[in-house]
């Protein structure tokens, strides 16, 4: 981490608000680090497996005495609320996990997205998807406190915001004709997606900081902010509550990279990717 050091340092440079010596911490036995071994430990937390359970569990008996409609449905609106686990895979996070009280799984957050459906086969779809999900974290320096044996502190907020167009394909038939005036939907429908767009994101880290070649503590924002292109994978599930209301579940893997900002100098792209699982309503027309 030594190239990663001399780059906070060079950064504090310029707009610092003020600085003041530190002293490191006697090392009382190796440091926890961040959950890197694992893939997605946000997913251990009990938000996930409520939201399993509701979307297993949502409105089955009602699906089973859906109505019907006069035409089949064209357009679909929809909106769900969730949970979503970044993949957290770039210099920047191993630098938290590694210096700072940070783990990978703190970056879980409340995920939400809105969804707007064409119909344009029987089984095919195209969704325009807006979605936003973000994490904020305190944290502290590991090996280091200041001179009154105080934590040096700071604040990183994560925030993404997806927007895509994609395809949605129908494993079967959402519902079938019994007339000419006459449209019955199915109990359920499982689907699969694909969709491409921009990812909007921030990340901002605000507080104190050390620099290593002086271990002087200084008070600095540091941010990144942009817009990349994103892609997507998805697959979920809608039940039918009557002829018009869907309970709906999705689970989604979402790929993204960028650049960082002069702020985080010598960090290699930051790695926007990760899954989310989310719950909702939709109405169709």
């Amino acid at each position: 981490m030594a190239r990663k050091e001399s780059s906070l340092a060079q950064a504090s440079r310029h707009g610092v608000v003020w600085e003041r010596p530190c002293r490191t911490i006697p090392p009382d036995g190796p440091q926890p680090g961040g959950d890197m071994a694992e893939d997605f430990p946000g997913l251990r937390r009990p938000h996930y497996w409520g939201l399993v359970f509701l979307m297993l569990t949502a409105t089955p008996t009602a699906a089973q005495s859906a109505d019907f409609l006069f035409q089949q449905p064209w357009v679909t609106f929809g909106v769900r609320g969730g949970w979503a686990v970044p993949r957290a895979q770039s210099e920047i996070f191993g630098f938290m996990t590694e210096k700072l009280t940070v783990n990978r799984s703190d970056l879980s957050g409340l995920a939400f997205q809105a969804d707007l459906a064409v119909r344009v086969r029987d089984r095919f779809d195209v969704v325009l998807s807006v979605g936003h999900n973000q994490s904020t974290v305190r944290s502290e320096f590991r090996n280091f406190v200041d001179t009154d044996d105080l934590p040096i502190e700071q604040t990183t907020r994560f925030l993404r915001t997806p927007v895509t167009i994609g395809v949605k394909a129908y494993l079967w038939d959402r519902g079938r004709s019994v007339s000419r005036f006459a449209w019955v939907p199915n109990a359920w429908a499982p689907y699969v997606g694909v969709g491409a767009g921009l990812m909007v994101h921030e990340f901002t880290q605000k507080g104190d900081f050390v620099d290593y070649a002086t271990l002087d503590i200084f008070g600095k924002n540091f941010g990144s902010k942009g817009a990349t292109p994103a892609a997507h994978l998805t697959t979920g599930v809608e039940l039918s509550i009557d002829s018009s209301w869907l309970a709906t579940g999705e689970a989604r893997y979402l790929w993204s990279r960028d650049d960082m900002s002069r702020d985080f100098v010598d960090f290699d792209r930051i790695d926007l990717s990760g899954f989310q699982i989310t719950v909702g309503v939709a109405a169709r027309f």
